[in-house]
């Protein structure tokens, strides 16, 4: 999950960039489109490898309400569980969950997160709860 901000938000004279010039347009679509098709080459490269890594286009999806936002974020924690990959969404060691809960510096926002829940214990409590997920189907590219 991605938080796209406001374009008013963004202060276009902070951003740097990797390229030798500056993009005409900054449109999230296009930005990840670069990101997706980097980390591409770089894994095809990597392994000796062509073709796409991914099955389908990605999609944006609006979250409406905290009540959303909580669950799916649960969702994308737990989903390693879910298909069987760990017993429990600590153990997987490319979820952010782990990132969230510790104390290691982070670009996470941590606070943000917890105030979600309530307190960091809250969040760890609900994320502890079997929850139903039915609520956010329609925010869900793939169940």
């Amino acid at each position: 999950m991605v938080r796209i901000k406001d374009k008013a938000e963004i202060n276009e004279s902070d951003l740097t960039y990797n390229t030798t010039e500056k993009p005409k347009v900054i449109e999230p679509s296009r930005q990840f489109s670069h990101l997706f098709n980097a980390y591409t080459q770089a894994i095809n490269k990597r392994h000796h490898r062509t073709g796409s890594l991914f099955e389908k286009n990605f999609q944006r999806k609006h979250v409406a309400n905290e009540s959303y936002f909580r669950k799916l974020i649960f969702y994308i924690h737990n989903n390693p569980v879910h298909h069987g990959f760990v017993k429990q969404m600590s153990l997987y060691p490319w979820s952010s969950y782990e990132s969230v809960v510790s104390e290691k510096p982070t670009m996470l926002k941590r606070n943000e997160v917890f105030d979600l829940y309530g307190t960091k214990e809250d969040f760890i409590y609900y994320h502890g709860q079997e929850q139903n997920t039915n609520e956010i189907m329609d925010v869900l590219i793939e169940y």
